[in-house]
């Protein structure tokens, strides 16, 4: 304490300033809020590009996904049960081709929502084999599973909108002035909820 006293005595907070600065701490000191600001800077345009992108691609799976379910029941609108079962249609997921680097700029939650899509789709498949094994019709299951498609659709569109707000991207169809909803695909969503919640109860007595 009796040293810095002394120094300030002897030159006065102005030299020692003057001397700080001459030093070079400040300038590496700027020199690193510098780095780091325009690293945040850069990550952040990183992750806004991704998004971009991934926005894009969740777009045209929910575009897909609403085609491919309305092509299943244009289909089946023309069949008889009883005598078309054996060639009746199968509603597909659209593909969906999501690399890895483009996850690890979005953050963890939208990634891992992303990633976790192919696996969600192997437990719908699991779903999808315990109706067929329990139901009477040998048509039910393709039924469900364009259902499931339609979940898949929606699930997507909640997805695309959940980064449009996060990374303040146009909304959907705002070029062509689309306000679309997807409604079609919500009501999937919600009666495969439904039948998912239903079968997740415990069997009772009165079941059997």
């Amino acid at each position: 304490m009796e040293v810095v006293q002394a120094t300030t005595a002897v030159l006065g907070w102005g030299e020692i300033v003057k001397i700080v600065l001459a030093s070079g701490v400040v300038a590496a000191f700027i020199g690193v809020a510098k780095d780091w600001f325009f690293r945040s800077r850069e990550q952040k345009q990183e992750a806004r590009f991704a998004a971009i992108g991934l926005v894009a691609k969740l777009d045209l799976y929910v575009l897909h996904s609403r085609r491919n379910l309305w092509l299943y029941r244009d289909a089946v609108d023309q069949l008889i049960p009883e005598r078309d079962y054996q060639g009746w249609p199968v509603c597909s997921y659209p593909d969906l081709d999501i690399s890895g680097d483009s996850l690890k700029h979005i953050g963890v939650e939208h990634a891992s929502s992303l990633a976790w899509i192919s696996t969600e789709k192997a437990l719908a498949s699991q779903h999808l084999s315990a109706i067929e094994d329990s139901s009477f019709s040998p048509i039910d299951v393709h039924g469900h599973k364009a259902e499931i498609v339609g979940y898949f659709g929606y699930e997507a569109y909640l997805l695309a909108k959940k980064m449009r707000e996060e990374f303040t991207l146009p909304p959907f169809g705002e070029r062509w002035g689309v306000d679309d909803k997807f409604s079609d695909l919500a009501h999937a969503w919600h009666r495969t909820k439904r039948v998912v919640a239903k079968r997740a109860q415990p069997i009772t007595a009165d079941d059997l």
